[in-house]
């Protein structure tokens, strides 16, 4: 009983451990609903979720996903993976292919902060296959979008180009303005890498009259410091300063950049204190730390400072080893070719079980039918031999019928013969007595004695030719009788010589020369020595003896 209560209890348990309660499954709501338009507020809302492993598997999912999702939307850098980590290991091999694609997606942010390039890439690689899958052109949006930045880091230029349209395209189907905007900026980008700067400015402008409807500091601060640095490249210094500022006083976001910017537009120009100042209000360069390295080696170089050009020169090597160090080892594009190839190789490893299976299912069916057709074939046949069985019998049975059928008119024909010698016999005994008694009148007594014993005699002749013709016809039925029923008289035995011989109760009455009361009396006394109850027939008892 204890160790049954023990285990009730650890089942309550597991049960209440894996339970969202409708606070939770309202904040889970509202975050996702509000995600995209203002991820900061669904940050807000997914920290009120206090334990997230009290969560139901589906909603604990859910929630690594959103919180992933959130974190990056909010420019936290995220070291661990233990919370998207959460969503892949549920999502992935599921059958909604869009939420497993973000689990992908979001674990390659993930790897990427981590300075795991190897695992960044082999993660947006599974998110992009999933996003095929779904037909989900945000998610598509956004893996090309990073597709194109790893070709960036790897300088090729026409692939990272490429993928910059298939992004604006698949943002453009989805109706999401804000990633069609950056997709805009992306391909700006690729016309300025690839030197053909008109090209590069015409895009920023088209993305800059995209961006203004949005009232997004952000995405405009990035296209007025991205035109300077084009305008910047093509020696117009007026105009670059002009956008740098605009950029400034549009948002402080990525202000590293824009200090870089000015200062490399006034080393330039000759401006060497402009550019030591703008230089100096760079705290960290983040990822422009070999360009920033660099303008300074460049500052000192035209002030003739050698030693500390050589001092930023090594920083700079420096900051371009550690860069190197977190790139791939490999091309991305030979990665993406591997990776397509184990994915084709495991479909067509799929195809090949699904069409061994399919053979011997296949197999397997033409069995069935084939036993199912000679279950029928057995079935037909078995039905035809009872049919020529059922037939056989019948013919049979006519045959029996009209062979007892003849045998009853044989026998009929006999017991009318008996009946008509019987009445023959009769009537001659009755004439003959007729003239006996005739002349009896002149007669002595001795004589009518005489003849009276002949008269006997001869209705005794008469008993036994009945009684042997019938024996005839029945196997010697008195002769069975008097041996089972000992106590059967030689009339009883008469009457059923007579009854089988097909006389009714008045001819036997008469041809016995007593009334039909006398009759009826010895009838019963006969069933009684015979044992019959009142429900069987006397004659067809006799008939089947």
């Amino acid at each position: 009983m204890r160790q049954l209560l023990i285990l009730l209890s650890l089942c309550l348990l597991i049960v209440s451990c894996g339970h969202t309660s409708p606070q939770d499954k309202v904040l889970l709501s509202r975050a996702d609903s509000l995600m995209e338009a203002h991820p900061d507020s669904a940050l807000t809302l997914l920290q009120h979720i206090t334990d997230s492993k009290r969560l139901s598997s589906p909603d604990h999912a859910l929630y690594a996903l959103l919180m992933s999702q959130a974190l990056d939307k909010n420019n936290i850098e995220v070291q661990s993976d233990s919370l998207i980590r959460i969503a892949v290991n549920y999502y992935n091999g599921a059958k909604d292919s869009a939420l497993a694609g973000y689990a992908f997606f979001y674990l390659s942010r993930v790897e990427g902060n981590r300075e795991n390039p190897e695992g960044r890439v082999a993660a947006l690689l599974k998110a992009g296959t999933y996003a095929a899958k779904s037909n989900n052109y945000k998610l598509l949006g956004l893996v090309y979008s990073d597709k194109a930045r790893e070709y960036k880091e790897q300088q090729q230029l026409d692939s990272m180009s490429h993928y910059n349209w298939l992004a604006f395209s698949a943002f453009q189907k989805a109706g999401d303005r804000r990633n069609s905007v950056v997709s805009l900026i992306s391909i700006a980008n690729s016309y300025y890498l690839h030197c053909q700067f008109d090209s590069a400015l015409t895009y920023y402008c088209l993305a800059k009259k995209a961006a203004l409807p949005l009232h997004d500091d952000l995405l405009l601060s990035s296209i007025y410091r991205l035109s300077g640095a084009t305008y910047c490249y093509e020696k117009n210094y007026p105009m670059a300063l002009r956008y740098f500022r605009l950029s400034v006083r549009t948002s402080d976001v990525y202000d590293y950049r824009k200090w870089i910017n000015f200062a490399v537009t006034y080393l330039q120009i000759g401006k060497l204190d402009s550019a030591r100042f703008y230089l100096a209000k760079c705290s960290n360069p983040h990822e422009m730390a070999p360009d920033y390295y660099r303008r300074w080696q460049e500052l000192y170089e035209k002030k003739g400072n050698l030693r500390a050009a050589l001092y930023f020169a090594k920083k700079d090597s420096a900051a371009k080893d550690s860069l190197n160090q977190l790139s791939l080892k490999e091309s991305f594009a030979g990665l993406e070719k591997k990776y397509n190839y184990q994915q084709f190789a495991v479909e067509n490893n799929h195809l090949l079980i699904s069409n061994e299976r399919n053979k011997w299912l296949v197999l397997l069916l033409l069995l069935c039918l084939g036993l199912a057709f000679v279950v029928i074939l057995l079935r037909r046949n078995r039905r035809k031999r009872q049919q020529f069985n059922q037939q056989q019998t019948l013919t049979l049975k006519e045959a029996e019928l009209r062979t007892k059928e003849q045998e009853a008119n044989s026998l009929l024909k006999k017991q009318l013969g008996i009946q008509q010698a019987m009445l023959l016999n009769i009537n001659d005994q009755k004439k003959e007595m007729q003239t006996q008694m005739a002349q009896a009148s002149g007669m002595e007594k001795r004589e009518i004695t005489r003849v009276l014993n002949e008269k006997e005699e001869a209705i005794s002749a008469l008993y036994r030719e009945i009684i042997s013709n019938v024996d005839a016809l029945y196997n010697h039925i008195s002769q069975r009788l008097t041996g089972r029923y000992p106590e059967l008289t030689a009339g009883d035995v008469l009457i059923c010589c007579l009854l089988l011989a097909g006389f009714e109760s008045s001819a036997i009455a008469s041809l016995l020369e007593i009334q039909a009361k006398s009759y009826n009396m010895r009838r019963t006394t006969l069933r009684k020595r015979l044992g019959l109850t009142h429900e069987v027939n006397l004659t067809d008892f006799l008939a089947n003896f």
